[in-house]
């Protein structure tokens, strides 16, 4: 074993991954190491780019003078490790610090892969930061566990960031990096961006599955799907049902936009001959959830209710992911853009995340608002979103319009905005309200 963690650390070289393409999501300052530093921990699904993102906070770290002899990096998530202890951990620290003495004296930088991987790491890596002059980077692939245990084993000194896959902007920058992404636009970069959005929605996010060939595409996505299903919730809950868990999943993924009905659903897979029960099933829909292959939103008003029996709707963490995992036209491109604008507003709004984004229903007339965007705890609207595929059908863009105006009446905003995948810029005015009208392209890129 130590062997095998040797050659792991030694055989690490940065090289081998370049060029690293910039993500977005920032780690904050950096952090000088010491005892009881200030834990930061990159959560997402598996294959989001995570690893990516700590090879670029490594290169910032050296960057800014670090050798590369005080930087360690460890990926737990090797099956010839299995089962991963923190017996192992410890080992991995070992051997590091035996090659590299310095960064026991100096402070080192510490980026641990995957260490949901280990069982009990949340106590192992508190114990790590209260004895080693570190400062560590982390990342996992389970929400809830991350979550909890930050909460629990680390009250206070440590701090999540959520990393999604790629944003359009950052879509944009992989496939054509000198495309520019400013406010003002030529009408070549108009066609170009609105050709990529529109590609952005088919392929999605995933660094991997970019340019791929359609069928290749879709066989990888569908293989992270089901690796999901296996290793973070059949392995890990210890399921006796993985095949109502893995066609459960694609059903979830293939209600993309829409409202879940457990219910239902358990009728549709009794249908195939696959015995199950709503309970299972609402069960194996907090599993997903905390895999992040899914999301659940609930409306404004019922975000806060216990036991509310609104059924929640469901995004999936990626349009391509739940576009090549659906049933054939189950993710039209209206459920694919309102998926992206979600995963988007999830972005911008990343303090409060899950608590912020929720659907809104009028009181007046019952109209569903997509997204409104505030503290649900107070139940403060700071925002309103409306997605549409086009605005040329009058009764369409009558009915997107109608909601937002009443929206606006009951909260008291004075400004929404409404998303559009084909169309132009546009406002409409009543009294001292205002509704922009923004293609969807320009709107992605305005963060």
């Amino acid at each position: 074993m130590n062997e095998l963690i040797a050659e792991q650390i030694r055989g690490f070289d940065i090289a081998d991954y370049l060029p690293i393409h910039e993500r977005m999501l920032d780690l904050g300052d950096l952090l000088p190491p010491r005892r009881g530093n200030l834990v930061k921990v990159v959560v997402g699904m598996r294959c989001s780019g995570k690893s990516y993102r700590l090879f670029q906070e490594m290169l910032r770290v050296h960057e800014s003078g670090v050798p590369w002899d005080r930087i360690c990096y460890f990926n737990f998530e090797d099956d010839r490790l299995d089962p991963v202890t923190p017996a192992i951990g410890d080992e991995v620290l070992e051997t590091f610090y035996s090659t590299c003495p310095s960064a026991l004296e100096e402070g080192a930088y510490l980026f641990l892969d995957e260490l949901q991987e280990m069982d009990g790491w949340g106590a192992w890596l508190r114990r790590v930061v209260d004895t080693t002059k570190a400062t560590i980077y982390v990342s996992g692939s389970s929400s809830k566990m991350l979550s909890q245990e930050i909460l629990t084993e680390f009250r206070g000194r440590a701090i999540d960031f959520e990393l999604l896959p790629l944003s359009f902007r950052e879509y944009v920058g992989a496939k054509e990096p000198g495309l520019s992404l400013g406010p003002a636009h030529s009408t070549l970069e108009r066609l170009s961006l609105r050709r990529l959005f529109d590609a952005y929605l088919e392929e999605g996010g995933f660094p991997a599955a970019l340019g791929l060939p359609t069928a290749q595409r879709v066989s990888l996505l569908q293989g992270y799907v089901q690796r999901v299903v296996v290793r973070d919730v059949v392995d890990r809950h210890a399921l006796a049902r993985p095949r109502v868990a893995s066609v459960f999943a694609r059903r979830v993924l293939g209600t993309n936009a829409k409202t879940l009905s457990v219910r239902r659903a358990e009728g549709d897979l009794r249908a195939l001959g696959l015995p199950t029960s709503r309970a299972l099933l609402a069960t194996l829909l907090d599993y997903l959830e905390q895999a992040y292959l899914v999301f659940r939103v609930q409306e404004f008003s019922y975000a806060l209710a216990e036991g509310t029996r609104k059924p929640p709707k469901v995004y999936a963490i990626d349009p391509g992911l739940a576009l090549a995992n659906g049933r054939a036209n189950s993710n039209e491109l209206g459920q694919r853009l309102e998926d992206a604008v979600y995963l988007e507003l999830r972005r911008r709004n990343v303090g409060t995340r899950a608590e912020s984004v929720s659907s809104f229903v009028t009181r007046g007339h019952g109209y569903e608002v997509d997204f409104v965007v505030g503290d649900v705890m107070f139940q403060d609207a700071l925002e309103l979103v409306q997605v549409s595929v086009g605005v040329e059908d009058e009764t369409t863009r009558t009915r997107g319009l109608r909601a937002l105006w009443e929206a606006l009446e009951e909260t008291g905003l004075e400004e929404a905005t409404l998303v559009v995948a084909g169309g132009d810029e546009a406002s409409y005015v009543q009294g001292n309200r205002r509704i922009r009208q923004v293609p969807a392209w320009k709107w992605f890129l305005e963060a």
